[in-house]
């Protein structure tokens, strides 16, 4: 028989959570521990208000990134909802809103 190999990779974080400070469109939000963008970084963001069209996420001033769809596009007028909260995955070039809504 042969022998399983396994690696054991702590895990910090499995998102980080943030307050926008910003207005809309325009999501600013500081989070400890954050250096850069990697691919799989995962955001919890708590916006202040709806966006009304094309937005980006601007953290720990590393530069404002662009939030699209699950299919890719901008998303449309209030598909960001301020009464609730954003799950974002950065994919290396955007942040992808991983909650889907009606108005896609």
């Amino acid at each position: 028989m042969g022998t399983i190999s396994r690696r054991y990779n702590p895990v910090t974080a499995l998102a980080y959570y943030a307050v926008d400070t910003a207005s809309n469109d325009t999501y600013l939000a500081q989070i400890d521990g954050i250096g850069g963008y990697d691919a799989g970084l995962f955001v919890l963001l708590n916006p202040v208000t709806d966006n009304t069209g094309a937005c980006t996420l601007n953290i720990n001033g590393l530069g404002a990134q662009s939030l699209k769809t699950l299919s890719g596009a901008d998303p449309v007028n209030s598909y960001i909802d301020a009464s609730g909260i954003a799950s974002l995955a950065y994919d290396g070039s955007n942040f992808i809103i991983m909650t889907p809504d009606a108005n896609p």
